[in-house]
């Protein structure tokens, strides 16, 4: 039976270095057989039989290793007829006695052929290192013994011990074995509050027995409690106790206000861990972003009507961070929109017709950054225009909240359109911007859901340039326009670009002309000839005016 095996069935202790161990022996379940050995065959125990024979055990992992002192022995048991052989691989050990086993003359290696047992003992303080191989020489399991001086059970580790942002879902936290935070403990926007779990071990891995105290801090007004699934009253908590499993839950200083607090925990004067942790607080503000241009004539009704005006919005608490509540539709209640009436002149505007006012709900979500999705409708199928509308809601605490006003605006299909570039002209390299802007029927700014129909086949950017991405047929305009960047890879001189739009009322092609200049820093050829033929002229006149001088003479 491996070690693993065996540990389990092993009371783990921590005791002195004058204590009595309580490990003992357990005979592995295997039935006999003839073949080599394996893991599962061979396992460690402490020795057995005399009142002294544990004396330094001071602890046995389940994992292939073991702490003890000089003063301690190991039993090493092969329980089934296996061949192989235990060796001592390094460190300050041999082998001082066998049962049914061979040793060697230099105290290093047991050779087992038959049941049965032999004992190690250390020598010095160090890292003991003991292999079990099978007849073929082959590793099968190893053994890494820590030998020590004394025993140091009951005394706080860092390294054996855990501290972590947890969810509880009971009033006890529970055994905690890794150091991972919970996910949503330290950003928490579902709730005011959060947890943290420790679990408090000596150097064994052993749970600490004499009692201490646990002292908890929070900055920053937050409130703590000590393994009580109630709000705390201070930002302070103490508590005597033996700190082997527990819990602290922190609190913001009131109901509904944002904290960002940062928890020191000690334990007996010994920082155990620190945890910085974001409660937020009730929704206080709506923001909206990325308002569309509804279509003309196009209602909202339950569903997602394509071509109805939308917008995004987020709830946010009086720190400016993200509450839950956005990720649901703008809704319209009797009760909200009486409320909406009553603080912000009524729950609708014109716009070419009329534009219904949404009314957001928070709700719990999940993600702290989730938005809503508002509608409006653009009544009027000929009718183009905007109006400054906001969107209310109640808040966790039922107030209502307004949102910033924003432009809703609402366009026909594709009429008219114009191209143009962001510059006249460009230097070989640069990257381009071409603009199409298209127009309703009355001249106002198309929807958002018009698409640029024919383009694909009937684009051109001039000889050399070329589209970063190539426009489609299915594009769509924002806020009235569509843009393309094109690497203008020409060499000198001028182009033209050119485009049509089948899908629109204007379908004659728009064309444009932009130049093309050198971004060397070189003399052009043609410059540094006419600089040679300049410089010819000049001497030739120089001579006319030397030889007339010297014929007047």
């Amino acid at each position: 039976m491996s070690i693993k095996t065996n540990f389990k069935r092993i009371a783990l202790v921590a005791v002195s270095a004058l204590g009595i161990g309580v490990l003992t022996s357990i005979a592995p379940a295997s039935a006999a057989y003839g073949g080599q050995v394996t893991a599962a065959d061979v396992s460690i125990t402490s020795t057995t039989g005399t009142a002294t024979a544990n004396i330094g055990i001071c602890y046995v992992s389940a994992s292939e290793k073991a702490t003890i002192t000089k003063a301690a022995t190991l039993t090493f048991t092969n329980a089934v007829t296996s061949y192989g052989t235990i060796k001592i691989v390094s460190g300050p050990a041999s082998w001082t006695g066998a049962t049914d086993f061979t040793v060697n003359a230099a105290a290093t290696t047991v050779t087992m052929g038959i049941t049965g047992s032999a004992t190690l003992k250390a020598s010095d303080l160090g890292t003991v290192v003991v292999t079990a191989f099978n007849a073929s020489g082959a590793a099968v399991e190893t053994y890494t013994i820590s030998v020590v001086a004394s025993c140091a059970g009951d005394a706080y580790s860092a390294s054996k011990s855990y501290f972590r942002a947890v969810n509880l879902s009971s009033i006890t936290a529970g055994l905690i074995t890794t150091n991972v935070d919970d996910s949503g403990t330290t950003d928490v926007a579902t709730k005011g509050y959060s947890y943290i779990a420790f679990a408090l071990n000596d150097a064994y891995g052993a749970n600490l027995a004499t009692e201490g105290a646990l002292v908890a801090t929070a900055t920053n007004g937050a409130l703590v409690n000590i393994d009580s699934d109630t709000a705390g009253t201070t930002s302070t908590g103490v508590k005597a106790t033996v700190a082997s499993d527990g819990y602290i839950r922190i609190d913001t200083p009131t109901a509904g206000t944002p904290v960002t607090t940062t928890v020191s925990v000690t334990f007996n004067g010994t920082v155990i861990g620190t945890k910085t942790i974001k409660l937020r607080g009730y929704g206080k503000s709506i923001v909206v972003t990325d308002v569309t241009v509804g279509k003309s004539g196009v209602a909202y009704t339950s569903g997602s009507t394509d071509g109805a005006g939308s917008f995004l919005y987020q709830w946010k608490d009086a720190a400016g961070d993200v509450v839950p509540g956005g990720a649901v539709a703008a809704t319209t209640s009797t009760g909200l929109n009486t409320l909406v009436t009553a603080a912000y002149g009524g729950d609708t505007a014109s716009v070419g017709g009329t534009v219904a006012r949404a009314a957001a709900v928070p709700t719990t979500t999940t993600g702290a950054t989730s938005y809503g999705d508002g509608k409006y409708t653009c009544t009027g199928s000929t009718k183009s225009g905007t109006a400054s509308i906001v969107v209310a809601g109640l808040s966790n605490d039922l107030t209502t909240v307004a949102s910033n006003a924003f432009t809703a605006t609402c366009g026909g299909v594709l009429d008219t359109w114009t191209i143009s570039t962001d510059k006249a002209s460009y230097i070989t390299g640069d990257i381009g911007t071409l603009t199409i802007t298209g127009k309703d029927a009355n001249g106002a700014m198309v929807t958002d859901i018009a698409t640029l129909a024919g383009i694909t086949s009937n684009v051109t950017i001039g000889g050399g340039a070329s589209f970063v991405t190539a426009p489609l047929s299915a594009d769509t305009f924002t806020k009235g326009v569509k843009t393309y960047r094109f690497l203008v890879n020409n060499t000198e001189g001028s182009y033209a670009a050119s485009v049509t739009i089948t899908g629109a009322t204007d379908t004659t092609a728009k064309t444009l002309q932009y130049k093309v200049a050198s971004g060397s820093t070189a003399v052009p050829n043609a410059d540094v000839l006419k600089s040679i033929v300049a410089l010819i002229a000049s001497i030739n006149k120089q001579i006319q005016a030397l030889q007339k001088l010297i014929l007047k003479k």
